[in-house]
């Protein structure tokens, strides 16, 4: 079955990314053809939407809500990464170090401002994907932004940009920590202030909840001598993720009716079959 067009547009977008944000910290000039990239990429996704139709909800969901919603975040993230490093000051670190604090409550604030909606993101809900994630009238109330690019209403839902905005910034969020750990890092040992890109699980939390649990019953942590929530929250801390209840997750997983191991039984034949391919 041949992909369809968005589908590709979405995978060359996602090649093209990947190749610039492996190349690190990235200058103005990386920045802007980011920037570049991704209004090209959505206004491909435009014109297919101009031409075709959507065969039913679920396609329609998927598309704003997985395709376009990924572009349009790194469009987001990108503008604002190029705002603040216009504006990143060189004379002191203090000065550097305050410019981020306050970046960072600035995003905060816009968290604490659509709360809800920052929780249904966080969470990974999808009990309200059909609101957000088909063409509807736009709801004043939710527009957040003024760029022309961004206020039509036959390429944008009621909530998909406000969405993409708080992906953004919690992407934004993960950038100025950071920086301010590399910043803390030189002061305190001298250490060149390179910073790396934060790790996020992108795995279910029944997967994570099921290697926690086979970490902690085969001791390998601190000898054994740490419980379930200790470890929980250092994977948390790790890896941009909430557990919401670790505890409940397990009790599910007990009462399966298949393989109670089923991450870790697939971790283990994908290894398996990567030994495997390694030697021929």
């Amino acid at each position: 079955m041949n992909k369809k067009e968005y589908v590709l547009i979405f995978e060359d977008f996602q090649n093209k990314i990947k190749t610039l944000e492996e190349e690190g910290i990235l200058g103005l000039d990386k920045i802007h053809e980011a920037i570049l990239m991704c209004r090209l990429k959505l206004s491909k996704l435009k014109k297919y939407t101009v031409l075709n139709t959507f065969e039913n909800s679920e396609e329609e969901i998927t598309f704003y809500k997985k395709y376009k919603g990924e572009i349009l975040l790194h469009l987001i993230y990108y503008e604002e990464l190029r705002i603040i490093e216009m504006q990143y000051p060189e004379l002191s670190i203090t000065a550097q170090k305050n410019y981020i604090i306050r970046r960072e409550q600035k995003i905060k604030k816009f968290f604490k401002k659509h709360e809800s909606l920052t929780q249904y993101v966080t969470l990974n809900l999808t009990n309200l994907d059909e609101l957000f994630f088909t063409i509807k009238p736009l709801n004043e109330s939710w527009q957040v932004c003024n760029e022309s690019y961004h206020t039509d209403p036959g390429f944008y839902t009621n909530h998909d940009l406000l969405i993409a905005k708080i992906k953004a910034l919690k992407k934004l969020l993960d950038y100025l920590k950071s920086r301010y750990k590399a910043l803390e890092n030189f002061l305190k040992f001298g250490k060149p202030m390179q910073f790396t890109k934060a790790l996020h699980w992108t795995g279910s939390q029944t997967e994570l909840t099921e290697l926690i649990y086979a970490l902690h019953v085969s001791k390998t942590i601190n000898h054994g001598k740490v419980d379930i929530k200790e470890i929980s929250q250092q994977f948390e801390s790790l890896f941009n993720i909430k557990l919401n209840d670790i505890y409940r997750i397990y009790a599910d997983i007990k009462y399966r009716q298949k393989s109670t191991t089923k991450f870790l039984d697939e971790m283990t034949s994908n290894l398996k079959e990567e030994i495997e391919r390694s030697y021929r």
